[in-house]
């Protein structure tokens, strides 16, 4: 990679700048929506601008495509066999549903792009939080890939190539996490209507419901992922285990009588208190960035 002023970012402090990097983890901190114009996201455009992320998604097969490339408009997915051709993405195919307003998203895109890779790694070393990055490719006036919606992570997005008109709606749904009871936006109010520019930056915490469209050229921004360990993490870490445990495998609608099912009561509460009572949260924190991400939901 170039070592020129025009290199692409590979530092958080980089990534978020005209924000300090004091300034931006105020933000996450207290989960505040930012914009900021003129960011350094287009110097990404030569490694993930449509033309580079084509050629990238040509080598992808359909194992690796699995849950990490989708073609979509409006939370309307496309199955994969529409757009690959003999086990791997065909690139053609998805300038095709590109003209039709749909669009391409792909995740984990950080293992094609060393930069975006140490970035990553430094909000896992330095933040103790996971992370990953997303792309998401649009064209077509209005179209964009999701309904309104919030993901429970907190994103950082760089407008790359184009255009992109993001609305950000609240109630906001306070520190989210994936697998909660399905959530409604009701009596939305409007807290953000921009129009992004290749280089803008806008902080959008989690929890916020949000829509994009595409301008009349091609769009391509990144999506950077955080995400935090939370207490509901670290209580499934710590009885997960139990699961080894055969008592906790009994069939319990085939115990013989009432007096059978208290007495296994008891001994589930004991061994689930004894196991929540063992929690440590500083250690939970210590190693959480080093587990498994779960891919980005619609």
């Amino acid at each position: 990679m170039s070592e020129s002023g025009d290199a692409a970012p590979a530092t958080l402090a980089e990534l978020i700048s005209p924000l300090t990097e004091s300034e931006f983890l105020d933000l996450l901190r207290r989960r505040e929506l930012a914009y900021r114009p003129g960011s350094k996201g287009d110097r990404y455009a030569p490694f993930v601008g449509w033309a580079a992320l084509r050629n990238m998604l040509a080598s992808v097969t359909k194992a690796r495509a699995r849950n990490r490339v989708k073609v979509t408009k409006e939370s309307d997915t496309i199955p994969p066999e529409r757009w690959m051709t003999d086990g791997k993405v065909d690139p053609a195919k998805l300038d095709t549903f590109l003209a039709k307003g749909f669009s391409v998203v792909a995740l984990r895109i950080e293992a094609y792009v060393p930069a975006l890779a140490a970035v990553c790694n430094e909000i896992k070393t330095r933040l103790r939080e996971r992370s990953f990055v997303g792309v998401i490719v649009t064209s077509g006036t209005g179209a964009g890939a999701f309904k309104v919606h919030f993901d429970p992570e907190d994103l950082v997005i760089l407008q790359i190539e184009g255009t992109k008109r993001w609305q950000v709606f609240g109630p906001v749904v306070p520190n989210p996490l994936r697998d909660m009871p399905k959530q409604q936006l009701e009596n939305p109010r409007p807290l953000l209507d921009e129009v992004l520019a290749p280089g803008d930056l806008l902080f959008v915490p989690g929890g916020h419901w949000h829509h994009c469209e595409s301008g009349l050229s091609t769009s391509v921004h990144l999506g950077i992922f955080f995400f935090p360990p939370a207490g509901w993490h670290a209580i499934n870490e710590a009885i997960h285990p139990l699961i080894s445990d055969e008592m906790f495998r009994m069939p319990l609608s085939r115990l013989e009588g009432d007096a059978n099912v208290a007495t296994l009561e008891q001994e589930i509460k004991a061994r689930a208190i004894e196991k929540i009572k063992s929690l440590q949260l500083h250690e939970f924190i210590a190693r959480w960035h080093n587990g498994p991400i779960a891919d980005a939901a619609d």
